[in-house]
């Protein structure tokens, strides 16, 4: 079986075992964080990270109340 063919079956999968799929063969490399990213990705980790340089940070306080507003 080629790769071609392997692809097809496993797209063909239902989605939850495509997902199963997709963690074993993650998890079957040897060290995922020491692969090279590609330039697009390189690039939008830049933008991003430009875009993000003038945000001023909130507390955890503001954080949480934003997210879980006390009842009165």
């Amino acid at each position: 079986m080629n790769t071609a063919e392997l692809k097809h079956q496993v797209l063909e999968l239902p989605e939850p075992e495509r997902l199963e799929v997709a963690e074993a063969i993650w998890q079957s490399l040897d060290d995922p964080d020491s692969l090279p990213l590609p330039e697009w990705q390189k690039d939008l980790l830049d933008e991003r990270l430009a875009a993000s340089e003038n945000e001023v940070g909130r507390d955890w306080e503001e954080v949480e109340a934003a997210l879980w507003p006390r009842r009165t």
